[in-house]
Parts: structure tokens; sequence; C-alpha cells
């Protein structure tokens, strides 16, 4: 397992530079390679809801390892081949999208399932306290921070790599615990929308009493509130229709608990709406952030240092803030103190103020280059100027990413069941891949408005500055939108709380 991953971040760093391939090596204008890698991001980030599903379903981790594994081998077998003068043209582009197309399997079963299946055989108990296994997780978690700087090798010799790891994987396939697939939590929240809409000619219950519950030995019962009625139809018992019958059919009546563990799930979406715009500026990293590192000085001393440190510097930021996240969250007692539906996401906005700071210092960073280039004439050249100066924003590019993803993970665990808890995150992610594309959109419009001037053939001739001052100011509006749905999920939650009070007592005073 310790091979696949080292296999599998080499892979990460090379599709990092997958934009200086783009522009170098292809020739394509900054823009339309950004425009690449952002759509190959987005996909990859969008698939992983439907790639959870296919595990759980179906497939489980260890096969679904074993697909990426070989789709990371065909992918950069085809990307090789796409790169050498073997093929030109339409032919070498063909063949290109496609192994970008396979590679993304491959991450969607990297990130789904490589964790998720390590965790799996350390807590067998036939292999608890095992030094042999300790040693591997250790040597493993160790190498996936150094072995990334051999990701400076060529494409060739990439594809190698994966089907060796994948065969030192295979040859414990005896050896490992494999949990069987046992069916989506996926499903319960699809039969809920099924059954409410096949109910929608129906009117309202008039209370809670006329919805289907089973009260013999549920320990995980919720309570019925009053939000989203057009939901409670599913858990509505017709009158046209005998009990019996209708239970047979889970697609036609479902729980008062199911129908309230979808309605947790469907009020925690607006909050999604913020991850559209943090997607915007997680996508500067590997595209016009690396095209601004691949036109400064990379010298330190008499070091040419490559290029993927930066990214090694962002990884350690995102690591070190995931870090502080969870034991501002052990400090604060989260879980324990409070209902669970009154936690607030504090690291979210936290990570929005960052990026409105993020961009401000790289607009900064960019006017000091193009003011070094026009001053001195060096355009297309090495800008005399320290690829250093990019640290910051990618260091706090890196601390966004990894506070915003822990927070979004810590409240989702507080919000919606355990069980569909995971689901949630994903569709997070896919959100967040949604708003990688949308940079596309925004690039075009920007460019419109600004007569083709701020986006030119070149980074040296264009105004990525005012671009990032585009997105400071989008952050900002972020920052509201965070405020504003935050507010009116309190007062939802504040409404349905009287509610069910209200309820209790009605009920009290019957009984007396």
């Amino acid at each position: 397992m310790s091979v696949l991953s080292w296999a599998f971040t080499v892979a990460w760093f090379t599709l990092w530079m997958l934009m200086l391939y783009l522009t170098n090596e292809m020739k394509l204008k900054f823009t339309d390679a950004a425009a690449i890698v952002n759509v190959f991001a987005g996909v990859s980030a969008i698939g992983h809801l439907g790639m959870q599903f296919l595990v759980d379903a179906f497939i489980g981790h260890f096969w679904m390892l074993c697909l990426s594994t070989l789709a990371f081998s065909f992918g950069f077998g085809f990307l090789a081949i796409s790169a050498s003068p073997i093929l030109s043209g339409g032919g070498q582009k063909g063949l290109f999208y496609v192994a970008l197309t396979v590679i993304s399997v491959g991450i969607f079963g990297r990130s789904i399932s490589l964790g998720v299946f390590t965790e799996e055989q350390l807590e067998d108990s036939g292999n608890k306290g095992n030094p042999a296994m300790l040693t591997s997780f250790v040597v493993g978690n160790v190498g996936n921070f150094v072995f990334p700087l051999l990701a400076a090798i060529a494409l060739p010799q990439i594809s190698p790599w994966f089907i060796l790891a994948m065969l030192v994987f295979l040859s414990g396939a005896c050896s490992y615990k494999r949990e069987k697939p046992v069916g989506s939590p996926l499903t319960t929240v699809l039969r809920v929308f099924a059954a409410s809409a096949s109910k929608m000619s129906c009117r309202y219950p008039n209370n809670s009493t006329q919805l289907y519950e089973q009260t013999e030995c549920d320990p995980d019962m919720k309570p019925h509130t009053s939000s989203l009625r057009c939901l409670d139809k599913a858990a509505m018992i017709l009158q046209t229709e005998s009990l019996e019958q209708q239970r047979k059919n889970r697609w036609r009546l479902c729980r008062v608990t199911e129908v309230e563990q979808t309605k947790s799930v469907v009020r925690t979406v607006p909050l999604f709406t913020t991850s559209l715009i943090s997607g915007i500026v997680f996508s500067l990293g590997n595209t016009f952030f690396l095209e601004q590192a691949n036109n400064l000085d990379s010298k330190f001393g008499s070091w040419n240092l490559p290029l993927p440190l930066l990214l090694l510097f962002s990884e350690a930021a995102r690591l070190g803030s995931r870090e502080l996240c969870v034991m501002a969250a052990k400090r604060n007692g989260l879980g324990h103190e409070s209902p669970k539906q009154t936690k607030t996401p504090y690291g979210i906005p936290v990570s929005i103020i960052l990026s409105i700071f993020c961009c401000a210092i790289a607009a900064h960073v960019e006017s000091r280059r193009l003011k070094v280039v026009r001053t001195q004439g060096l355009l297309n050249e090495t800008v005399p100027m320290s690829v250093f100066w990019l640290l910051p924003q990618y260091i706090l590019l890196g601390s966004i990413t990894g506070i915003y993803e822990n927070s979004f993970a810590l409240y989702l665990e507080e919000t919606v069941p355990e069980e569909l808890s995971q689901y949630m995150v994903l569709f997070n992610v896919g959100l967040c891949g949604v708003g990688i594309m949308s940079n596309i959109a925004l690039v075009s419009v920007v460019g419109r408005v600004s007569g083709g001037r701020w986006f030119q053939d070149t980074i040296d001739k264009s105004r990525l500055d005012n671009y990032y001052w585009v997105l400071t100011v989008l952050s900002m509006f972020n920052l509201l939108l965070y405020f504003s749905v935050t507010y009116r999920y309190t007062m939802c939650y504040k409404k349905d709380s009287a509610a069910q009070e209200n309820d209790r007592q009605t009920i009290g005073f019957c009984v007396l």
C-alpha cells in the first residue's frame, strides 16, 4: 500500500506541472492552457460522488484501487506517447485528452479508497500492534512527504512505476482484509425524494401523527421538524391503501427518521454555495500562479530549484492548517457541549478571509513583476526576481485549502447522519470542482469587459494583477454570502426547535 501511495504522489506532483507542459511544449496560449487544466481538475473533483456510490454499492475499495492503478498506468502511458514525436496534430491532441480522462478515473479511486483501505488493514484484529504493519504505515507517510521530489522524472518513466506498484500491491492480495459492498446510504436520500415526488398531488398532513415511523428497537430515531414540509409527504400514510401494502414499497413510503436525515442533508446545501467562489481561488495554484513562477528566477545560490518545491510548501501548509483545525475543535469541545444543529463552521469564514489576503498579495506580487518586465524590457524572458516572492500566496493557498476542507468535514459530521457525511464532503468537493471550471467563464467575461487587455497571448503582456483584484472582491462577496446563509440557517433551526417544543407541550396537555 505504501508503494501505491508513493506512485500516486509522484503522479499528483507531475500533473501539477501540466500547465507548463501545455504552454512550453504544446505552445498554447496561457489562458487556453489554464482552461484545459481547470476542466481536468474540475471533472476529477466532480466525479468523486458518483465513484463513492459505485464503491459502496458494488465493487468495494480493493477493486477500486486495482482499477485506479490500471487507469493511472494506461493514462500516463497515453500521456507519454502523446508527448513523443511519434504523433502530431490532431492525433497527438486526441490521445492527450484521452489520457487526461483515464487519469481522472485513477484520481477518483486514489482519493476515495486508498486511505479507507489502509485504515481497514490497520484496524484488522490480526494486525493490531503488528510492527511490520505499523512500520509500513510510518514509512508510507514519510515517503509521501519526501517522495514528491522524484516528480521531476520524465513522463515515460512514470507509467512503469505504476505497473510495478500494482504488482507489489497485488502480491499481498490474499492477506488483505476486504469489506464487501453493503449498499450506499445515498439510496435513502433518493428514496425520500422519489416517495415525496410520487405524492406531490396529495395534501400536506395536518400533524406528525399522520406520518409513518417505526418506533420499536430503533435508537437512532429523529424527531419531526416543520421545515421542508414537501419532504414530509414521503412519510405520509395514504388512506387509499393498507399500511402493510405501503410498507412493502420502500420507494413509496419512508420513515420520519429517513425524511429527517434527508432534511439535514438538504439544509446544508445553501452553505455549499460558498464553495463555488472558493473553487475559483483554489484553481490559481496550478495555473496562473505556476505560470508566474515559470517566469521568475528559481535559483537559490548555485542551485536551480525545481518548481514542485512550491507545491511542497503549499502541501505542508495544508497539512499544518488541518492539524490546527483539529486541535481547535478538540479544545472547543466540538460535538459535546451543545446540540448538533447549533454548530457553526467558523473555519469556513477564516478560510474565506485568508483567500482575500491571498488574492490581494498575489495582485501586489504580480504588479511588482510586471513593473520589472516593463522597466527592463524583458518580454518572454526570465524576470530577475526570486520565485520565493510567490511563497506567501502558495502558503496561504495551502492553508486555505486545509482549513476549508477540514472545517466542512467537521461541520458535516455534526449536522448530517454519520453514514451520509462522507457523501456530503464529496458533494462539496464536486461543487469546488464546478467552481474551478467556473474560472474559465470568469476569465472569458473579464477578458471581454477589459477589451482583451487583461488576457493576451503571454503572461508578460497580460494584467493578471487586475484579475487577482477581481478575485479579491469576489472573495469579499463570498464572505457576505456565508454570513447570510448561516444567519438564515440559524433562524430555521430556532423555528424548528420552537415547533418541537410546542408539539411536546401539546402532547403533554392531551395526556393530562
